[in-house]
């Protein structure tokens, strides 16, 4: 196991308090810097992690609602035509406005994401 592992396996196993406080002693401010600072970025990916998911399953969900109502828009919603416009335009709009939020997300440039 390389050392990266070992001081993200250490950051993950210990609370922030223990960072702060405990290690005080034993590291120096950068080596404290260093270690708070690749914590915030191991939480950073688990929580973009989290809202890809929940990205994921709010756009399918709702591009398969779309697709129901228009399935179903001759039989028994009978809604018009400029209201078919508007809710797929706004559909267009989510998806593609969702996926771009993630994405940038995801593969936003290093300088950002300094302390």
């Amino acid at each position: 196991m390389s050392p990266e592992n070992f001081l993200v396996a250490d950051i993950e196993s210990s609370d922030d308090e223990t960072l702060v406080s405990n290690n005080s002693d034993e590291l120096d401010f950068d080596g404290q810097k260093n270690r708070l600072k690749l914590k915030r970025f191991s939480d950073n990916t688990e929580n973009r992690k989290g809202l890809a998911r929940w990205t994921t399953w709010v756009v399918t969900v709702w591009l398969f609602l779309v697709l129901a109502i228009l399935f179903f828009n001759s039989t028994f919603i009978c809604l018009s035509d400029s209201v078919l416009i508007a809710l797929l335009g706004t559909t267009t709009v989510n998806v593609l406005g969702l996926s771009y939020i993630v994405l940038k997300g995801y593969f936003d440039s290093i300088s950002n994401n300094e302390v």
